[in-house]
């Protein structure tokens, strides 16, 4: 399942992230989603899995 969420953001992060999509040949989006991802493994490692159960 996916959820959609309204994202506001300053146009400075905006246009590097863009950048960054291009040069990693991903969309915005997927670029998002594999931040976050790396993110969340990152903080699951150093705190513990994070429960669904919670949300």
């Amino acid at each position: 399942m996916q959820s959609q969420y309204i994202m506001r953001i300053d146009n400075d992060i905006f246009n590097k992230l863009k950048q960054v999509s291009k040069n990693e040949s991903r969309s915005i989006n997927k670029q998002l989603e594999f931040i976050v991802k790396e993110y969340l493994s990152k903080y699951e490692k150093e705190n513990g899995i994070i429960s669904l159960e919670e949300v």
